[in-house]
């Protein structure tokens, strides 16, 4: 069978054209409508050059005319790469910078303003819709003339890149992560089996897609040719109202967003979904007693992963409760090993590496395993649990947040002499961001909502600090002079106990 992410779609349309595919809120699309929608976008793609081995960079509010892009953007060979519609133009221009993508691709909300100032760093910028701003391309009169290539030939091979992920580093620039085919085929038919037993009415999917994540369930279900329903926005209300809309079998959510759907008060029948999941953060065992109330028919499950390497060890019903604070096991085809306290993990579904920066991509590997930065034990039955974070990289209600780069942009508030980021352990959202601030000599504490109002337009919002705290004096090397974070953080988490 071969492993092209695209050929999930195309078995999926050949199969079953006429199955929902997919919704967002009234809009609907069939798996056909998707592949002949896809095969308008190869021509398009191609029409403006774009070929094997190119980058397609998109920074849009997600639509479902996005799937097809993606699809199309594989098969001409090509890497989907996916930017936050939340980064501001000198993020943009960071990102754009690093990756030197072919094309990018934008929703009419960003402006002449962003398409002029990226002007010379991209050589084709395109605007979804009907109109598009000076030196861009509106792809929608060309999608409107192209006929649908469904069946044209592709260059793509297994071990091509389909798509590059972002994630942020300690040093605060953005990395790529280059996922092959063959990893992402071999992420969604691994996954899928979970599906086999929760029926076939699909996933109500509450992440953003920009994130790996999201387009992994969407492949998950695809591979099984059930649909799945996006979220306009992870609100409770709005989940809720989508789950009793919907109808869905399986439904996975940060803890964070748990805690809102339990919240609201709009009603729907929890006892009709058959499997519900989380992970991403550090998980509650109560919030897990709450769900399972909540929805008494639905298998329970608790996930650990990433970007890098994809799912790697899950959890599963009665063993949340008994083992609180675990993650379990290793899926099928995953090997796990604790070295110098940290976990390491090989399989089939590992990245290829991150984009064009080859000393960070060997830092991760060694001798074949995955690094990956968390501290780990593992008792006696083969149950994991992560202790901490080897790395300095903070993990706040799903996002990857660098400490250094907030750290940069709170560079400038008036009355402070030095500054440290660091995150600490929160229920709700995993971690929250703190800044530990040295103040000059009389400057009160600034109040949070005057840090999150200077950052607006410096930072992405889920980048601000929840929280500040000021010490008399920060630590920092001797020889240096350098802010020792992890030294705050534990002068920090002393004086909370």
């Amino acid at each position: 069978m071969t492993q092209l992410v695209h050929s999930i779609l195309t078995v999926a349309a050949n199969t079953a054209p006429d199955a929902l595919a997919a919704t967002l809120g009234d809009e609907a699309m069939r798996f056909d409508d998707v592949r002949s929608l896809t095969g308008r976008y190869v021509k398009v793609l191609g029409d403006l050059g774009l070929g094997h081995g190119d980058r397609v960079a998109v920074q849009a509010e997600f639509t479902l005319e996005q799937i097809a892009l993606f699809f199309a953007s594989q098969h001409i060979g090509a890497a989907f790469t996916p930017i936050n519609p939340a980064c501001n133009l000198a993020e943009v221009a960071e990102i754009v910078a690093y990756l030197r993508p072919a094309v990018l691709v934008q929703d009419q909300t960003r402006g002449a303003e962003m398409t002029a100032a990226l002007h010379t760093a991209v050589p084709r910028h395109a605007t979804l819709g009907d109109t598009a701003p000076d030196g861009s391309d509106a792809l929608g009169p060309r999608l409107e003339a192209a006929p649908a290539q469904v069946d044209a030939p592709s260059p793509t091979r297994e071990d091509d890149a389909h798509a590059i992920f972002l994630t942020s580093g300690s040093t605060g620039r953005p990395k790529g992560v280059v996922l092959s085919h063959r990893a992402s085929w071999l992420r969604s038919h691994l996954g899928a089996s979970r599906f086999v037993s929760a029926g076939g009415r699909g996933e109500l999917l509450t992440f953003p897609m920009f994130h790996w994540a999201g387009w992994n369930y969407l492949l998950e279900n695809w591979a099984h040719k059930r649909p799945i329903h996006f979220v306009p926005e992870a609100s409770g209300d709005g989940i809720a109202e989508a789950i009793a809309r919907h109808d869905p079998a399986f439904l996975y959510a940060i803890p964070a967003v748990w805690e809102r759907i339990l919240a609201s008060p709009v009603a729907f029948d929890g006892t009709r979904l058959r499997a519900i999941g989380s992970g991403t953060s550090r998980f509650d065992p109560a919030l897990m007693v709450r769900l399972a109330e909540r929805f008494p028919n639905a298998s329970r499950g608790v996930f650990y992963g990433s970007t890098e390497f994809g799912g790697a060890c899950s959890l599963h019903d009665d063993e949340i409760s008994r083992r609180p604070g675990s993650v379990g096991m290793p899926g099928p085809g995953i090997e796990a090993r604790i070295c110098d306290g940290e976990l390491q993990l090989r399989g089939p579904t590992v990245m290829s590496g991150y984009f064009d920066l080859p000393e960070q991509s060997t830092e991760v590997f060694q001798d074949g395993w995955y690094r990956t930065g968390d501290l780990a034990e593992c008792d006696a039955d083969g149950f994991i649990t992560i202790t901490g974070r080897a790395r300095e990289v903070i993990r706040s209600g799903g996002e990857a947040i660098a400490p250094a780069e907030v750290e940069l942009a709170l560079q400038g508030f008036p009355g402070i002499r030095g500054v440290a980021v660091v995150g600490l352990d929160d229920s709700t959202w995993g971690e929250i961001v703190c800044m530990v601030t040295e103040l000059e000599n009389g400057t009160p504490c600034p109040p949070v909502s005057a840090i999150r109002s200077y950052l607006e337009g410096r930072i992405a919002p889920y980048k601000h600090p929840r929280r500040i705290i000021a010490l008399p004096e920060l630590p920092r090397t001797p020889a240096t002079g350098q802010i020792m974070r992890a030294r705050i953080k534990q002068i920090v988490q002393a004086d909370m106990a």
